[in-house]
């Protein structure tokens, strides 16, 4: 099995990160639940299990050039900024893989 950027957290991290909250606030949310429990997420998760960062990374970008193209450059990099400020939850490694991802598929 392949490393890639979802598999990245080590189950310590993600307890402290799970019992937040901040993150059980969203987790609890019926938007979130809505999406969860919709079958693309399960498509989603599936699709990505094996690849590795450089396929999901080229993935990413051609989604996120498509949706800047829906959006516009400042509503899309108004969504990138909410992603950051997820980083609070991260530890050091982890605000560098996300900030690394942003980078990319800008």
């Amino acid at each position: 099995m392949s490393n890639n950027i979802f598999k990245s957290f080590d189950d310590n991290n993600v307890n402290n990160l799970m019992n937040k909250k901040e993150v059980q606030d969203i987790i609890n949310d019926p938007k979130t639940q809505n999406i969860i429990n919709k079958n693309e997420f399960n498509q989603f998760k599936e699709k990505y299990k094996d690849k590795s960062n450089d396929e999901i990374l080229k993935d990413a970008h051609e989604y996120s050039q498509k949706l800047k193209s829906q959006l516009g450059e400042k509503e899309f990099n108004k969504k990138l900024n909410e992603i950051k400020k997820f980083e609070m939850f991260l530890n050091k490694d982890q605000k560098n893989k996300l900030n690394e991802f942003l980078n990319k598929i800008k």
